[in-house]
């Protein structure tokens, strides 16, 4: 049995300039999760893995590992297959997945929302959050990246009569909707490699 609440999953690919934002933002999502009347605290860990980076994303990755708490770093992991990865190795009842920094009390809220019992909470092309054995059961075979995991997550619940809870993303705009469109379809043509922050911007 775990004993870790929640696991903050940063799927992360020559990003060196977002990532320890990143990694901060995360630690700050696990500070700011609003807790049941009957905990004291919060047991989280941040898993760092680095999609085979060209630039220095594992150099950050490496100093940052002295400055926050609970840091892990999974490093040669093939691009395009970070959150398949990451089922194998969370070991918190809640997964919280982020591919760039985010408001850190939309990731609390989203966390908090699976906490209380919803299987999944989403914020389109941003966080994605499931309880621990919905991640296993839709998480494992994806290949791409948040985008992918996202519609993937959406489309098991639907099969049950269920919904993620949902808030609208903090970028609007049909430019911004096309790109997760496309995110999303990249797993679909075997591109699942390109499902990351950047790479239609």
């Amino acid at each position: 049995m775990t004993d870790i609440d929640v696991s903050l999953i940063l799927p992360f690919r020559d990003q060196e300039a977002e990532t320890a934002s990143a990694v901060r933002t995360a630690a700050m999502i696990a500070d700011r999760v609003p807790l049941p009347d009957d905990r004291a605290d919060l047991k989280s860990e941040i898993l760092a893995l680095d999609q085979r980076s060209g630039d220095n994303t594992l150099s950050v990755l490496s100093l940052l590992h002295g400055q926050v708490d609970g840091l892990r770093t999974l490093q040669d992991v093939e691009p395009g297959l970070a959150i398949r990865r990451a089922t194998r190795v969370a070991r918190g009842t809640v997964w919280l997945f982020m591919d760039r920094p985010l408001d850190p009390e939309l990731g609390a809220w989203g966390v908090g929302q699976v906490l209380s019992g919803h299987r999944a909470a989403i914020i389109p092309g941003e966080m994605l959050v499931v309880d621990q054995p919905l991640g296993i059961t839709v998480l494992p075979r994806l290949s791409g990246g948040l985008v992918s995991a996202q519609q993937a997550v959406t489309r098991h619940l639907r099969g049950q009569n269920l919904r993620p809870v949902w808030s609208p993303p903090s970028k609007k705009g049909a430019a911004h909707r096309a790109r997760l469109f496309v995110r999303g379809q990249l797993g679909r043509w075997g591109l699942g490699r390109l499902d990351r922050p950047g790479i239609l911007d």
